[in-house]
């Protein structure tokens, strides 16, 4: 069954998603994209040539979001806005009864992800957070690899993402935000809480320090890979300002004990000068997992003590024998249910995964079942990311519980404030 959804926010994020919606239509015909939604209509007309260029057909462009729920008869709705409006739009689409995936993280912060949930509740509607790095099969490789004991059981985990150092994040002035934004720790750092939790299960406590150490960015020519998404983009906040001050924190450094016993150490920051670090690494009572980087296509690696050479590639197919990909997974890979690399464009690697996040979202409004990154899960990965700056700001040991339920939030006040929350 083909469903009608809607698009709101045409910026850089909102053109990947419509290559992602295209991707799935090309082969399964799952979203046909009826309206697209933004307040400056250069930014969505451009958004909409695209789609009619990908799929053949053009969607209505609203710059009214009221105006686009009364008019289409919409299935769905797809927010890829900022941080800030996620729950407003959210809540909007579920009271009129439209199912809705939101791109992460799920809210501005956790009392708007408690408000979203709510209403999800209430109305019955489908509630999906667009997470795309656990659909990567290498991801979902290392997870298999975890769970068959391939490195025994899992002891600590290490994270480190450094880098950045003084050019304004996507060369977008709303980031620099707090009160839109959130910080570095929400907009990317969301990504790795979820690929944490995915890996190692649920954390128990939290504890931090966090700092602003390049309080002035300064534009800068984006990545050439994600440059062609965003030329179009229109800013407004800042707009011809070339040195913005920021408020948001831009490091953490975090130590998290798991439910299972297990410990873990969470380094991120954007404001290193001159060199970057990456890793992530799970050691285990028998043997470490190198993971593999998300949207690289690289084999995770496995070494385990007194053997010379590392298991990768295809030799770790033996340690899981029971893996596959999904049917939906496969058929963008080939039809290949067990990979164990793969190589791929960045572009083709992006509008796949979204194209597959589309697709879990639509089997769970068909089916009546929870998508697989849910409120609840998405809350975790959000819980997270504001556990290390709640740490941060009080000095203290948190419970991930402390943060998730609402009794530790004095970093989101000011937040909540500005938002109305």
């Amino acid at each position: 069954m083909t469903m009608q959804i809607a698009l709101i926010g045409c910026g850089g994020m909102g053109l990947r998603h419509v290559h992602g919606i295209s991707e799935l239509w090309s082969k399964k015909k799952t979203f046909q994209l009826t309206a697209v939604c933004d307040r400056h209509e250069p930014t969505a007309q451009h958004v909409a040539e695209e789609a009619e260029r990908l799929m053949g057909f053009r969607p209505k462009v609203y710059t009214d979001f009221a105006e686009m729920l009364e008019k289409e008869n919409l299935d769905a709705l797809d927010i890829v806005t900022d941080t800030s409006t996620h729950h407003s739009f959210a809540i909007e689409a579920l009271e009129a009864g439209v199912n809705v995936m939101t791109e992460k993280p799920m809210g501005i912060t956790m009392r708007a992800c408690r408000l979203m949930m709510d209403t999800a509740g209430a109305t019955g509607r489908t509630l999906a957070i667009a997470e795309n790095y656990r659909f990567d099969p290498m991801n979902r490789l290392s997870k298999a690899l975890i769970d068959a004991g391939a490195i025994g059981t899992p002891n600590f985990l290490l994270d480190i993402s450094v880098g950045g150092g003084s050019e304004l994040m996507h060369n977008t002035g709303w980031r620099a935000l707090r009160a839109r934004g959130g910080s570095f720790m929400l907009e990317q750092g969301v990504h790795i809480s979820d690929l944490i939790l995915y890996f190692m299960g649920d954390i128990n406590t939290v504890y931090a320090t966090t700092d602003v150490f390049e309080k002035v960015r300064t534009r800068a020519a984006m990545n050439p890979r994600l440059a062609s998404f965003y030329g179009h983009r229109t800013e407004d906040e800042f707009a011809g300002v070339e040195e913005i001050e920021i408020d948001a924190e831009d490091t953490a450094f975090g130590v998290v004990r798991f439910k299972s016993g297990a410990s873990g150490q969470i380094s991120m920051s954007n404001a290193s000068h001159g060199h970057g670090v990456g890793s992530s690494t799970i050691h285990g009572s028998e043997g470490t997992l190198i993971l593999p980087g998300s949207r690289s296509g690289r084999s995770p690696v496995i070494k385990v003590e007194g053997q010379e050479s590392s298991i990768t590639g295809d030799d770790l197919l033996s340690l899981a024998p029971d893996w596959e990909l999904d049917e939906t997974t496969a058929l963008f890979w080939g039809g290949k249910r067990r990979v164990s690399s793969y190589d791929m464009e960045f572009e083709q690697i992006d509008r796949t995964l979204i194209a597959l996040e589309l697709q879990n979202f639509a089997e769970a409004i068909e089916s009546g079942n929870e998508p697989e990154v849910n409120g609840v899960t998405a809350m975790k990965a959000l819980g997270l990311a504001y556990a290390l700056l709640e740490s941060g700001k009080s000095g203290q040991v948190l419970t991930m519980d402390e943060v998730l339920g609402g009794a530790v939030e004095v970093y989101q006040e000011e937040i909540n404030a500005a938002n109305g929350l």
